[in-house]
């Protein structure tokens, strides 16, 4: 995509660590190669992707050399922390770490404790581990609505897929793009003739939301996977020590993890209703859609009983899969209750993000004003949510499902 990547001595030094190098074993985009056969790129090219644009941001904003170099440093190491098959690895850690569990925390503990990530950052190591606990403009350039991150992402999400919703003027952002003071601090922003590629930025995370990151078939792989690893902890064929971050052996554990260790894990040590999921899935004989409607008046006309599945927590609905699986004497690992609550945050309002303590996008005016994005755009914040209630089960179940998770489900 950006061509040749020149690399310093230090980056050369990170990037050839194991804990870097396991990336190259973790998909980007989880199951999303079963609609999108060609999706199969991995975090590891991600991070380059990641280390080149925060470069370009750092020119755009004619920070230091020194400066240069340490976002360089964050960007590489920004996934660092990620589990198997990205981000659908976060819930199995948040049954064992917590419901504020994810990622970056594991990302910071790797970076302040991997030894040889410490050798690699030398001087560097505090001046990066700033930068993933402490606002600035520089963490801004890693983490906030308008990032190296987003900006990589969207783009090779899309080329890989072979979609065009990722696609946005990306030149036009990085030379728009600038630093813009405000509450004592200096904030990542953009210049107002940039406000049209930023638009068109929003939209394209919107529509790769849409139509790859929430597809419904990632969508049922992702949680017969979730399924399977959730069985496994039960009966122990997944070590629960490589989940549990305040464990002496945690680290050493989990960087064993990566989307081939854990499969061989499961199809080696697991049960045979566990292990018939993950074939299910690599032989992509997916669950089908006993149920799929949108949360809203359309779906279920009933405030009161929309409202009374909206507000289903994952026990109560690992409890009516348990009722359904029980009504077809089949076992519950074939049922499964998915409430996709997805909100896209660009497109929340500028008080809205600032109560929840994210970080909004400004727009430097032409007089010199400091406005929030949102004020200038002309979209909806109604786009920055997507509801739908889905049931998943094997095919041979899906009509006699739908009576029953109607019933159960009381809508």
């Amino acid at each position: 995509m950006y061509g040749f990547i020149d690399l310093t001595k230090t980056e050369t030094a990170v990037l050839d660590t194991p804990a870097i190098q396991r990336l190259s074993r973790i998909k980007q985009l989880s199951h999303s190669h079963l609609v999108y056969p060609s999706a199969v790129h991995t975090r590891f090219e991600h991070s380059l992707g990641t280390l080149f644009v925060a470069s370009k941001i750092c020119e755009a904003l004619e920070l230091s050399i020194e400066q240069k170099q340490i976002v360089r440093l964050a960007a590489l190491l920004h996934d660092v922390g990620q589990g198997p098959y990205s981000h659908i690895w976060e819930e199995p850690m948040r049954w064992v770490n917590g419901e504020k569990f994810n990622h970056e925390d594991v990302t910071r503990l790797i970076i302040e404790t991997d030894p040889e990530i410490s050798r690699a950052l030398g001087t560097f190591k505090n001046q990066v581990l700033e930068v993933f606990t402490k606002d600035s403009l520089l963490s801004d350039i890693i983490s906030s609505s308008l990032d190296a991150d987003k900006l990589d992402y969207l783009r090779r999400d899309s080329y890989h897929s072979g979609v065009s919703y990722g696609r946005f003027d990306f030149d036009m952002v990085i030379h728009t793009i600038c630093k813009i003071h405000e509450s004592d601090r200096d904030y990542l922003g953009i210049r107002e003739k940039g406000i049209e590629a930023l638009e068109n930025y929003r939209l394209a995370r919107y529509g790769m939301h849409l139509q790859v990151y929430e597809h419904h078939a990632r969508i049922i792989a992702d949680n017969m996977f979730l399924k399977a690893v959730k069985f496994a902890l039960t009966e122990g064929s997944i070590d629960r020590e490589a989940l549990n971050a305040s464990g002496d052996k945690f680290l050493e554990k989990y960087l064993l993890l990566d989307d081939y260790s854990v499969q061989n894990t499961i199809l080696q040590n697991a049960d045979p209703t566990i292990k018939d999921l993950i074939t299910r899935i690599r032989n992509r004989q997916l669950m089908k859609r006993a149920v799929d409607i949108p949360l809203n008046k359309e779906g279920i006309p009933d405030a009161i009983k929309r409202r009374g599945v909206t507000q289903l927590d994952r026990k109560q609905t690992e409890e009516i899969e348990i009722q359904i699986a029980d009504e077809l004497g089949i076992s519950s690992a074939y049922i499964i209750i998915h409430l996709q609550n997805v909100k896209i945050k660009l497109y929340e309002r500028f008080w809205e993000m600032i109560e929840k303590k994210e970080k909004p996008i400004y727009v430097l005016e032409k007089g010199g004003g400091i406005t929030p994005f949102d004020e200038k755009s002309p979209f909806s914040s109604s786009l920055s949510q997507i509801n739908r209630l889905y049931v998943f089960c094997p095919k041979e179940y899906v009509e006699k499902v739908q009576p029953i998770a109607k019933r159960l489900l009381e809508f």
